[in-house]
């Protein structure tokens, strides 16, 4: 318990370590952990003015990594850890309904001139899993591999991971840094991947998956999504299903999506620890008009909710079964 507190203690201290471009040097980052998500309890993390201000994060860093290559950006993308339930619900498997909730925020200002901070205008975010282990990131394997990541595969999950300019083990696939292969304990495989939210436009990534976003892409111009997410159409009121259904760590889930805010609402979320990587989307080179020549900080907002333990719904054959049998009780009581 106390090597944990001490863990915590000095990653807060640490922060997020970030790069503004390639380096030569080994590719890692060491994300602060937030605090422990008990049932009914809520974390958040926002930007705050100062001089400067703290805690922004780049308008474009989770989908504009190179040209046309459409990955997240690992050295400036913000990333946390959290913690789902106590270590007594980890040791039970006990499962929450979580909600993940990042949003613009106004009135932040930086310097002494108090210039104001743009709010995250596209706001979005992906979550990953080291299950019951605390988690680990990766590092480098040789000079440099990890600059960019795939918002919806988990670690050694496959993908292209050739756009990455100072890969040296292609063969890990674009979040292999992430997982064994280098030097992480995230979940290896799709299972180490739980879901995004996306409130910009949606678009294809280097791997060739579909994210989808709140607007339709010029690299996905049907707003289709891939690795969990579905046909939905947010600005008809419609969910996206962007949650890895087939991952043991959650049985279900859906994002909703609004202007300058894209949240995640997980059911059956297994008490653990996980990633979260956000910053604001930026994809297709600006072929979407949205300006992202310059990767200037914005303003957000961002809650974690550990909404209780999940209900699991009683099927509806379990309830005709007892049904049936009650009246077969009541039946042989009016009989004697």
């Amino acid at each position: 318990m106390q090597k944990n507190k001490l863990r915590k203690s000095i990653l807060a201290i640490l922060g997020v370590s970030a790069m503004a471009g390639y380096s030569s040097q080994a590719a890692a980052i060491s994300p602060a952990t937030l605090p422990v998500l008990t049932a009914g309890s809520t974390d958040i993390l926002q930007s705050l003015s100062g001089v400067p201000a703290t805690n922004l994060a780049p308008k474009r860093a989770w989908s504009d990594y190179g040209t046309n290559f459409n990955y997240g950006w690992t050295h400036t993308a913000a990333f946390r850890i959290f913690q789902v339930g106590n270590a007594a619900d980890i040791a039970s498997g006990a499962r929450f309904d979580v909600t993940v909730d990042l949003q613009a925020k106004t009135g932040v200002t930086t310097g002494a001139a108090l210039n104001p901070v743009a709010p995250m205008n596209s706001p979005a975010f992906s979550i990953w899993t080291s299950g019951t282990n605390p988690l680990v990131t990766g590092a480098a394997t040789g000079s440099g591999y990890g600059h960019e990541w795939s918002q919806v595969r988990g670690a050694l999950d496959g993908g292209v991971a050739g756009f990455d300019r100072e890969a040296v083990d292609p063969s890990l696939g674009s979040n292999g840094w992430l997982g064994s292969g280098g030097g992480g304990n995230l979940v290896d495989g799709h299972d180490g991947w739980i879901g995004y939210a996306n409130a910009g436009y949606s678009f294809t990534n280097g791997d060739g998956d579909k994210v989808q976003g709140r607007l339709a892409g010029a690299s996905n111009p049907t707003n289709i999504g891939q690795y969990g997410g579905g046909a939905g159409d947010p600005l008809n009121g419609q969910a996206l299903t962007n949650v890895n259904g087939s991952s043991p760590y959650v049985y279900t889930g859906f994002a909703t999506l609004s202007a300058g805010n894209a949240a995640l609402s997980l059911t059956g979320l297994k008490a653990g620890y996980y990633l979260i990587g956000w910053a604001g989307a930026c994809a297709d080179d600006n072929a979407n008009g949205q300006n992202c020549s310059a990767a200037a900080p914005q303003a957000y907002k961002l809650t974690i909710s550990n909404n209780g333990l999940t209900t699991v719904p009683v099927p509806g054959a379990v309830w005709l079964f007892g049904s049936a049998v009650l009246g077969m009780v009541g039946f042989g009581r009016r009989k004697i």
